[in-house]
């Protein structure tokens, strides 16, 4: 049977022999001097020996203390840390994801609500164009967009997209039936040099193939702008034509916002959620996964529906 453990006065007398100080100790956790000096005999009375040598200041441990004090201390540390587990594991704490902005603006932010509901957590979104470090603890997951996801990560498919032209309404049936070189162009910056941008160039030399006439389209004349979620943006306004990957914009689409400019697409990347093998929260970042492919083919099943 467990001899009865003092847990309260083995607290005291770790804070008392980290600070080396009984007065320091109590005001860490926040009692009075007395009390410390209290508990701590009272430990010395359990132990059938002194801890701590009173005189000459400050006061130090004895041999027991010094016994004493690095095996508690290795274990308040881990029931502290086992203590943090438990409370991530219930998702206490969003979920740190690293997205790039596009994605984050169009896709995610517009589904926060649904996610909280669905999966009872929530998450800290960190939009940028810059490749996270998923090493340094502080970003728990990415959504990457590309053609390989890295080998020192897990790495999940999440979707593989198409790039469509999409504009407005309006704006569809103003240039139903003018040839390309009438249309207005909608370009953006495309942020990663490395990667083979699904542009306007190859669209229309997609177009081309397909038996259109592209015969002069000026690429330098369309509206030039630095994210793709502002081209979305100029396109719902009215603008003129965007390029843009069908992920980001399914969702207007089934909502008539926009429109496909005819059924010519060409290749995208794809979507991959990573994050490190041993990510204490995997189960958290797999469930996110899920639910964001539930949404994906969601969309995509009221877009064949219609």
């Amino acid at each position: 049977m467990r001899k009865h453990i003092p847990l309260h006065a083995l607290r005291i007398f770790e804070a008392a022999a980290h600070h080396r100080s009984f007065a320091r100790a109590a005001e860490e956790l926040n009692v009075t001097p007395t009390a410390v000096s209290h508990q701590i005999k009272q430990l010395e009375e359990l132990v059938g020996q002194p801890l701590f040598r009173r005189f000459p200041r400050p006061i130090s441990l004895t041999s027991a203390g010094e016994r004493l004090y690095p095996v508690l201390k290795t274990s308040l540390n881990q029931i502290a840390a086992a203590m943090d587990a438990l409370n991530e594991d219930t998702g206490m704490h969003p979920l740190v994801i690293s997205v790039t902005a596009a994605f984050a603006s169009r896709w995610l932010l517009p589904r926060m609500v649904v996610l909280e509901e669905q999966t009872q957590f929530d998450l800290d979104i960190r939009a940028t164009e810059s490749v996270a470090n998923l090493r340094d603890g502080d970003i728990e997951c990415a959504v990457r967009y590309t053609t390989q996801p890295p080998e020192d990560y897990e790495a999940q498919l999440l979707a593989t997209d198409r790039y469509i032209p999409v504009a407005s309404p309006d704006y569809a049936e103003k240039c139903k039936g003018i040839p390309w070189a009438q249309k207005q162009l909608i370009q953006y910056q495309w942020k990663n040099p490395t990667l083979d941008a699904p542009g306007w160039k190859k669209y229309l030399t997609a177009l081309e193939t397909s038996g259109v006439d592209v015969g002069g389209v000026d690429v330098t004349k369309a509206y030039r702008l630095s994210e793709e979620s502002h081209a979305i943006e100029s396109a719902l306004a009215g603008h003129g034509i965007a390029l843009v990957s069908d992920i980001l914009i399914k969702q207007e689409i089934v909502e008539g916002r926009l429109v496909q400019i005819g059924n010519v697409s060409i290749p995208g990347l794809s979507f991959y959620v990573v994050y490190p093998p041993d990510a204490p929260r995997r189960r958290m970042i797999e469930e996110f996964l899920l639910w964001a492919r539930d949404e994906i083919m969601d969309v995509e099943e009221k877009l064949e529906g219609e």
